[in-house]
């Protein structure tokens, strides 16, 4: 069974593996752009599901703590549960106690929020990982989410961030797996990120996706971060 599979904390000698809920266990959020149902869709939920693997590889677990930003309709937090002694997510749009009522049913107590993390008034030094899948090309400017995530980090705390492609072939993409006018919400690119990110982070690690591919035709980036330390 998923619940017996997700609650055995994971070997760190081994790779973290991506878990995929069954179908059904979460419900969609109530945005009209919630990619659940893609990753139980074939071939394009091969895709939907290695992204989130690709960023997996790059962690170095375990964490104390952990905070998911955008967590949507709670698919990745079984797995980030296994990997972290605490563990929080905030979303701008879903409501907490939707995911709660699927979480419950794993006993994971899991700190949700929704709402704008610049207002969420966590502490300073609260997290050794931040990760946001899907989330960073949706805003415009993402520098004062980018300062806050620095504050909340602790001394070398990481940032694991997946983006797709922003461009016309990824506007195609989408077109053909059903989203429409994907570019009027995908504003912000993966090139562009990483310029405002060099402010506060360093970059440790980077994956894209597929990986034969050269750098600039890659269809979805993942990039682990480290706060840079000192600043003001």
């Amino acid at each position: 069974m998923y619940e017996t599979i997700i609650a055995r904390r994971i070997n760190m000698d081994k790779k973290i593996k991506f878990i995929l809920p069954p179908e059904g266990f979460f419900a969609p959020n109530d945005s009209m752009d919630d990619p659940l149902p893609y990753y139980y869709r074939p071939v394009i939920g091969f895709l939907f599901r290695q992204r989130i693997q690709n960023g997996l590889n790059l962690l170095d677990a375990p964490y104390d703590s952990v905070l998911e930003f955008g967590y949507g309709s709670g698919l990745l937090l079984p797995t980030l549960n296994t990997i972290c002694k605490k563990l929080s997510a905030i979303d701008i749009v879903s409501e907490p106690s939707k995911v709660k009522s699927s979480l419950d049913k794993l006993g994971f107590n899991v700190d949700l929020k929704k709402g704008d993390i610049t207002e969420a008034a966590y502490p300073p030094d609260s997290f050794d990982l931040i990760a946001g899948f899907s989330v960073f090309e949706h805003i415009e400017n993402p520098e004062p989410i980018l300062k806050e995530m620095c504050r909340i980090l602790k001394s070398h705390g990481r940032l694991l961030v997946g983006m797709p492609r922003v461009d016309v072939l990824m506007e195609t993409f989408f077109k053909f797996i059903g989203y429409k006018n994907i570019n009027k919400y995908h504003v912000m690119s993966f090139e562009k990120f990483l310029t405002v990110a060099d402010k506060y982070f360093l970059i440790k690690k980077q994956s894209r996706m597929p990986s034969f591919l050269p750098g600039l035709f890659g269809l979805y980036f993942t990039v682990l971060l480290e706060r840079r330390d000192g600043l003001s």
